[in-house]
């Protein structure tokens, strides 16, 4: 059995979210300190392992059937929601991470989506 490779909209999706997650890292640092560019890569990363989790997941229940893969994704969303809910409690009330920073970096996958799909729009016509 030979491994499926991922579509290259979502590689393309990932590296843009990348790259934009790597600029905000380095422009917050320069303008806002040390403090809001903690928040901005501990939100990015994050965001990015959430978003890896849920292609993991999403990947699995398509292999299952329809009544199997719901049930499978609504206990993975859940187990991914509580997870990621203890880490942002944890970064916010333990680590004291500037909460803007952390909302700008946890913003890093929606941006990339966002861009791509202006992207294809605007100078794509589309396709």
């Amino acid at each position: 059995m030979s491994p499926v490779n991922k579509d290259p909209v979502q590689k393309r999706i990932e590296f843009i979210s990348l790259g934009i997650w790597i600029a905000l890292c380095i422009s917050s640092f320069f303008i806002f300190g040390n403090k809001f560019a903690l928040g901005v890569l501990l939100g990015g990363i994050v965001c990015i392992l959430n978003y890896q989790w849920l292609y993991s997941h999403a990947k699995a229940a398509v292999t299952l059937t329809a009544n199997q893969g719901r049930s499978f994704m609504a206990k993975r969303y859940i187990l991914r929601m509580a997870t990621t809910g203890a880490i942002l409690f944890a970064l916010i009330a333990i680590m004291k991470v500037d909460i803007l920073g952390l909302l700008l970096g946890l913003s890093t996958v929606i941006l990339g989506i966002m861009s791509y799909a202006c992207f294809i729009y605007i100078f794509a016509g589309g396709d």
